[in-house]
């Protein structure tokens, strides 16, 4: 009956990793295909024609570049990101692993100090509201924090510790990827079943990182005691959450990604 549990969970694992999967990469595909073709085409200036606040400023060329290299980061973090978690890649072709891990683990270093740098020097709002701000700050230096710790395990050869810290830095960079999701998902929610939170996109912009990061302490716990109720709830909770997700998922990608590439 353990081994039932066990493998239910291990069938809910892959469910959810799969679904990340494509999610991540419609998203790099999305900021490849708009965001990448207006810079192609127009220069810096091609930032201005879209949604973002602070798109493209007149005389800051400084934050304007750093914005471009910021965008090009996310499409590296987000579309190799989920290569890395590959067990048949990290055993069969290590030496593509430590590639692309040494340039993922760059590119979402770069991407966190330059989303701090625009965060606090471009006018306000820059983003969104002072507390989109400060969850986006966190973010940034738990992604320097947990980058560099699983950095030094990997160098230290303590493979068990550094595929931990990967996994927590796995899901803090995916956090600007779980924020679009998620409010997505919330919202259709919220009008399905009539009710409103106010202020709800100023809380997930904290939870977008927190929530991913408690859920996968809970289920490294469920493995490690490997009770088999534990591994029940889990096996629910992470179906359950993946089910959301993939509701987010879809209304990203046609309210969202496909008519901005669409109508550019």
């Amino acid at each position: 009956m353990i081994q039932f549990y066990k493998i239910a969970l291990n069938h809910a694992t892959t469910f959810w990793y799969l679904c990340t999967l494509i999610g991540q990469w419609a998203f790099a595909v999305y900021v490849v295909l708009y965001h990448g073709a207006l810079i192609f085409s127009k220069g810096l200036k091609g930032m201005g024609a879209t949604h973002m606040p602070n798109g493209y400023i007149p005389g800051d060329h400084a934050g304007n570049l750093i914005l471009a290299v910021h965008l090009i980061t996310a499409v590296v973090v987000i579309g190799g990101g989920p290569l890395q978690l590959i067990p048949v890649i990290r055993k069969k072709h290590p030496k593509f692993h430590r590639k692309l891990g040494r340039i993922y683990f760059i590119f979402a270093l770069f991407g966190a100090i330059g989303g701090l740098f625009l965060v606090w020097t471009r006018p306000r709002p820059s983003f969104g509201s002072i507390y989109q701000d400060i969850a986006i700050s966190i973010e940034a230096v738990l992604i320097v924090l947990f980058g560099l710790l699983a950095f030094y395990y990997a160098v230290k050869r303590k493979f068990n510790f550094h595929q931990v810290w990967t996994l927590r830095l796995f899901l803090v960079a995916s956090g600007v990827w779980f924020l679009r999701i998620g409010y997505k998902a919330w919202y259709f929610i919220e009008a399905v079943f009539g009710f409103k939170i106010a202020h709800f996109f100023d809380y997930w912009s904290f939870g977008s990182f927190v929530i991913p990061l408690a859920v996968f302490e809970y289920y490294r716990k469920t493995l490690q005691r490997g009770i088999k109720t534990e591994q029940c709830i889990m096996t629910l909770l992470l179906f359950s959450l993946t089910l959301i997700m993939c509701l987010g998922i879809y209304l990203a990608i046609v309210e969202m990604w496909l008519p901005r590439i669409v109508q550019k």
